[in-house]
């Protein structure tokens, strides 16, 4: 308001000033005049918008806001010599009452800040009275001097202004704390009462409601508005009656017991606490009753009644803390343990510990504690008197409403004998209590558990059935005791003749099982491991056996039978069953499978691995070279291909043999006689100058190549045979190369600063993945005969045969391609880059005379 009449105020004095003053005085004045309102505007607004606290910030305001009244003033101020006409004395004392005026309301605007009205007096009125007194005008000297009388008047009495109005203001704020601070309070104690637990009620004289809160009406089954006003003589309960009746006599009066709130609703048990209610000079005009209702505390304390009752039971019972600290323990535990009670509070249940579980035992207890609150189980605790006795446990948490457990309980009974009888109930059922064996029962059960894990893991497993042979005639001729002698040591050599994994176990009479798991997951390999295991069981059987003194021999004839899908364990076990029959038949210390296919596989796999062995020892294996030739007709060297040279079959492909060699680790000697005799080729090459040059390639097995000490097996042998490692190359297949990249980069690189090149083989046929090449050290690139048997076929594999020659060209790369049969597959070749070959076209993997030979009559390299 203050800045819409200085404003005004303005605009006035400016038109009626118009035609005494010079117009460019009067706009710029008024326009200072409308600034400094916009200014203290925007002021005011960014004030209000910052909401600031009392403190360091409202004096930053109160700055700001004295700076915009001292501008205002002085604006107003600068009037009495800008606007003040020089020939006109009505205008010039409308000037002055316009002044004077204005410095009467600033006084009244600005009086609750003492400084403020003081600057804005000052500043609005010396400037007019100085401009009197300037005039030489008797009459304007005087008024300059009542004008100046006026301004101190209005200074001094500016400070009892100010003080008044701050008091009042002070007293206003005060008044309205107080009536807050009431209405605070007030609405604070309705809440308590709304939501106290307790039901609170006042009554007057007459025994009637004249307040109640909620939980009162809740107790009453009813709304606050409807107990209101109610007549409580209509409980019809004379001891609640006799105790508000006391209470309206001056006595405080408590009461505890039964109470139904209405006819048809249930009885609670309640507690109630009454006295008087005074007016201002003393007199009782009422009461007021605390009402609550403690059913469920009743029936706490029943409840723990019954707990006292139920922990003097016949079970013995231990109550600890948290961390274990016995706090509690009965009579039961007492007879139970031979511990008093006075000798295990404050111990732990450590005490007990029989030293038969380990830290595992107890550590899985207290996880399943924490996690569920619960535990149960069989635990072996010491007596005191030193007895290890086995005991039933059940521990369970006590947990607050907060979730935090506070106790522990723990309840047992001795189980020692029930445990020896049921020891000696499962013995009965589950083994033979002649060899102590697992009986047909137990068998079928693991049997059965045998197949859902061969199922899972996809390994076969085998059952082996077993029957003596001549076992009636020790029973004839030396009776039943000395055949249970030979059951029970045919028993331990069994046992002791497989792994501990195995299952052995006693069908009756001379019938014996036993069951292999976890053999390959290849058929064939894993009938293999099951007939050695099988021939191994014959050999232990076939020792003699001491009976009595009485030497008597025994054999055994073993049915076999593969599983590792489901299949019914009992169909399973007639099939060993009639694979044994087929044993007995062949001359019996024999084993046979069921699968007559698998038996042959199985003996021809055997004997092959026995051949094998027998061809190291004899130095059977042999090297055929086939030549490998550049641009059609010069010899540079040749690939050692291994063949095996057996007595009866003749020449054997390493197609029929490298397999098995990979899977018995054969391959391991095998390819060390193999590198042993492509070294002594070697240096039997150097002794001749045409062949001086020629390089030998060998190819390397997965098996061989990831030994842990190839690398030093090649230099071992290069060193002994004094060879030149440059001539050697050594062919390694993509997957060899890509199975573990890591090693392969170290042993190629170790095997590369001996001077050993690299051939990689069957280029295309894996992985394809030329990002390795970069990494490897490869010399040379073999082109796959696959590709090379499709030019001129397939358009596609002649692309790929380009391809493949580019990029090796590329990375400068020795390029070759095997399996090179017509002179159009060679021109090809030739055309595009490849001019080293092998294959049929020029020879066929021959015996060295033969190959020494033949590369005679070519041109020499």
């Amino acid at each position: 308001m203050s800045l819409i009449s200085s404003t005004l105020l303005a605009a006035i004095l400016a038109y009626m000033q118009r035609d005494m003053i010079a117009a460019h005085v009067v706009l710029s004045w008024l326009t200072l005049i409308v600034l400094v309102a916009v200014s203290r505007t925007l002021l005011v607004k960014a004030y209000r918008s910052a909401a600031p606290e009392v403190g360091e910030s409202t004096l930053f305001w109160m700055k700001r806001f004295r700076i915009g009244v001292l501008a205002v003033g002085l604006v107003w101020g600068a009037a009495g010599f800008l606007m003040f006409p020089t020939n006109s004395s009505q205008h010039q004392l409308f000037l002055v009452f316009m002044l004077a005026g204005l410095s009467a309301g600033g006084v009244v605007a600005f009086s609750a800040d003492l400084l403020s009205a003081v600057l804005f007096s000052l500043s609005s009125l010396l400037p007019i009275i100085v401009r009197l007194f300037m005039s030489g005008n008797g009459l304007f000297v005087a008024m300059s001097v009542a004008g100046f009388l006026y301004l101190c008047f209005m200074v001094i009495s500016l400070r009892r202004i100010n003080r008044s109005i701050t008091e009042n203001i002070v007293l206003h704020l005060d008044a309205a704390e107080r009536e807050e601070a009431m209405r605070i309070s007030e609405q604070r104690y309705r809440l308590l009462l709304k939501h106290s637990p307790i039901g609170i009620f006042h009554y007057d004289t007459d025994l009637i409601v004249t307040y109640c809160n909620e939980p009162f009406a809740a107790i009453l089954q009813n709304s606050v508005d409807n107990v209101v006003g109610l007549d409580i003589k209509g409980f019809n309960d004379g001891s609640i009656l006799a105790a508000l009746h006391q209470a309206l006599n001056g006595e405080k009066v408590s009461y505890e017991g039964n109470f139904r709130p209405a006819p048809d609703a249930a009885g609670i048990v309640i507690d109630m606490s009454c006295a008087p209610s005074r007016d201002g000079a003393g007199k009782i005009v009422g009461g007021i009753a605390i009402i609550r209702d403690i059913s469920e505390r009743k029936q706490a304390e029943e409840m723990l009644r019954i707990s006292a009752i139920a922990f003097e039971s016949q079970a013995a019972m231990i109550v600890t803390s948290p961390d274990a600290i016995i706090l509690r323990v009965n009579r039961a535990f007492t007879a139970l343990t031979g511990y008093e009670a006075q000798e295990v509070m404050g111990q732990t249940p450590q005490m007990l510990n029989s030293g038969r579980h380990d830290k595992g035992f107890f550590t899985a207890m207290w996880t399943s504690l924490q996690e569920t609150g619960h535990w149960q189980g069989e635990i072996w605790n010491r007596h005191k008197n030193g007895l290890i006795v086995a005991q039933w446990l059940t521990i369970a948490a006590v947990v607050a409403p907060d979730g935090r457990i506070t106790h522990y309980v723990g309840t047992f009974s001795d189980i020692t004998e029930n445990k020896d009888a049921v020891a000696e109930i499962h013995r009965l059922a589950y083994y033979d209590p002649l060899t102590h064996l697992p009986n047909r029962r137990l068998l079928q059960d693991r049997l059965g558990q045998e197949l859902v894990a061969g199922a899972r893991n996809g390994l076969y497993g085998a059952i082996l059935f077993l029957d003596l042979d001549n076992f009636k005639t020790l029973n004839d001729t030396r009776g039943h005791e000395a055949g249970d002698q030979l059951l029970i040591e045919v028993a331990r050599r069994l046992r002791t003749s497989v792994r501990e994994c195995d299952i052995v176990g006693r069908l009756g009479g001379d019938e014996f099982l036993v069951l292999l798991s976890d053999l390959s997951a290849d058929v064939e390999l894993a009938a293999m491991q099951t007939k050695q295991v099988g021939e191994k069981l014959l050999d232990a059987l076939a020792h003699p056996y001491d009976i009595n003194g009485y030497e008597f021999h025994c054999s055994a004839s073993i049915g076999i039978r593969l599983y590792r899908d489901h299949e019914l364990a009992e169909e399973l076990l007639r099939h060993a069953d009639l694979a044994m029959y087929q044993a007995k038949m062949a001359g019996r210390n024999a084993v046979r499978f069921f699968d007559p296919s698998m038996q042959a596989l199985a003996t021809a796999r055997a004997d092959l691995e026995k051949d094998l062995r027998l061809a190291l020892s004899q130095n059977q294996f042999k090297l055929y070279f086939q030549a490998q030739i550049y641009r059609n007709h010069q010899v540079v060297g040749a690939e050692a291909l291994l063949r095996w040279q057996h007595p009866q079959r003749g020449l054997v492909s390493p197609l029929e043999f490298i397999a098995l060699a990979e899977k018995t680790s054969l391959i391991l000697p095998i390819g060390q006689c193999v590198l042993e005799a492509a070294c002594t080729q070697l240096k039997q090459w150097e002794q001749h100058a045409r062949s001086r040059q020629f390089r030998l390639a060998v190819n390397v097995s997965a098996r061989q190549f990831r030994a842990a000490d190839f690398v030093e097996q090649v230099r071992r042998t290069l060193d002994s045979h004094g060879v030149n490692p440059d001539l050697l190359e050594l062919e390694l297949t993509e997957s060899l190369v890509l199975e573990n990249i890591n090693d392969t980069i170290s042993k190629m690189h170790a095997l590369r600063e001996m001077g050993v090149r690299f051939s990689l083989d069957d280029f295309g046929t894996g992985y394809s993945s030329f990002s390795y090449l970069t990494q490897l050290p490869f010399d040379q690139l073999k082109i796959d005969r696959s590709f090379v048997h499709n030019i001129g076929i397939k358009t596609s594999d002649a692309v790929i045969v380009q391809t493949i020659i580019g990029m090796a060209h590329n990375l400068e790369i020795e390029v070759i391609a095997e399996g090179v049969e017509t002179e159009a597959q060679r021109l090809f070749l030739e055309q595009h880059g490849c001019h080293a070959c092998q294959g049929f076209l020029f020879s066929k993997p021959v015996p060295i005379d033969e190959f020494m030979a033949w590369s005679r009559r070519l041109p020499k390299c």
